[in-house]
């Protein structure tokens, strides 16, 4: 028994010893370790040689003094945040401008012609005398107060007969002579030769004339004179002067000739 004991003894000490060894070695590794990485490590630059780091115990104070610091300094960036950033002024834009087009031409209708102010005002019927004055009463009148003039002045214009109701007839002068489209519109189918047709009519505003009736032909039956008649309201025709005056919605005869060629 006493044998069986020492012998397990000896083997414990024996096992202690060989891991004391190998724990033993393992320590001086590692430092052998440790050691070959502090020289190996390369030097830091701005960090002198012994120089080492210090640490500082802030107190509460300072700490609130710092927060306070770093607060008022965010302040400005937070409302320069907040603040909307001007948007860039573009310069009004600026854009060529067309050159003005030409007034175009006033065309006007057929039988409408252009009149001066001073044509309009002496064919305003409104200033004119009423038909039972004229244009016998002012004729008179005039007359009147021509006195040894002998009642015409320069201009007047000449009586050629009596109109259909016994006033005076005077010779049309032409503010238009009518063009021969205008009159062969209305030739008579029954004109075998050259002739004439002869009308009255009563002067009205802007050289019209109205009331048209008519008075002859040549050669008779030829419907000259019908034809004058139903082509007049295109005619532009003066009203007669009497007394230096035009007198509108005087009777006037218009006579128009006609020549016929046989082809």
């Amino acid at each position: 028994m006493a044998s069986a004991a020492y012998l397990a003894s000896t083997r414990i000490r024996e096992t202690l010893g060989r891991r004391g060894m190998a724990m033993l070695l393992a320590l001086l590794v590692e430092a052998l370790i440790a050691l070959l990485l502090l020289f190996m490590a390369p030097d830091l630059p701005g960090v002198e040689d012994g120089a080492r780091t210090t640490t500082f115990d802030v107190s509460t104070g300072d700490s609130e003094e710092a927060a306070e610091q770093s607060r008022a300094k965010a302040a400005p960036e937070r409302a320069s945040r907040s603040q909307p950033k001007p948007q860039p002024v573009r310069p009004p834009e600026v854009r060529p401008t067309a050159p003005p087009l030409p007034t175009p031409p006033i065309v006007l209708p057929d039988g409408i012609l252009p009149m001066t102010r001073q044509e309009y005002r002496s064919a305003d019927i409104a200033k004119l005398p009423s038909r039972a004055q004229a244009p016998g009463a002012e004729a008179g009148s005039d007359s009147g107060e021509a006195g040894s003039g002998g009642g015409r002045m320069p201009g007047d214009s000449e009586v050629a007969g009596k109109a259909p109701n016994g006033e005076p007839l005077y010779a049309a002068q032409w503010y238009r002579r009518p063009t021969r489209a205008e009159l062969s519109t209305y030739m008579s189918s029954r004109a075998r030769t050259s002739g004439w047709g002869l009308i009255a009519c009563r002067t009205a505003a802007r050289y019209h004339v109205e009331d048209c009736q008519e008075l002859g032909e040549s050669p008779r039956g030829s419907g000259l004179a019908g034809s004058v008649r139903q082509a007049a309201f295109q005619f532009l025709v003066r009203p007669p002067r009497v007394g230096g005056k035009e007198m509108v919605g005087a009777w006037v005869s218009i006579r128009i000739d006609y020549e016929i060629t046989h082809e």
